[in-house]
C-alpha cells in the first residue's frame, strides 16, 4: 500500500487520505479504506457505494489491490 493508485474499479481517484489507513475517494464519491491491523496480519477494506452492484465491484477491486 506504498503506491498511490490512480484508479479503482474503472473509477478515476479523485482524493486521498492516509490519516488512519489508505482511504481511496473516487470521483462518484464512492470509497475503499484499506487499515492494516495492529496486533494481526490483516487488511481490512472498508467500502461505501451508491449501488449494491458498485459496492461488489469495489469488493472484488479493493481485494485484487491487497493480494497484487
Amino acid at each position: 500500500m506504498k503506491t498511490d493508485p490512480t484508479e479503482l474499479s474503472g473509477r478515476k481517484v479523485a482524493g486521498i487520505v492516509r490519516t488512519d489507513g489508505l482511504k481511496l475517494i473516487l470521483e462518484d464519491g464512492s470509497w475503499v479504506c484499506y487499515r492494516l491491523s495492529g496486533t494481526e496480519p490483516v487488511v481490512r477494506a472498508y467500502t461505501e457505494a451508491r449501488s449494491e452492484q458498485d459496492m461488489e465491484a469495489l469488493k472484488a477491486a479493493a481485494e485484487k489491490f491487497v493480494l497484487s
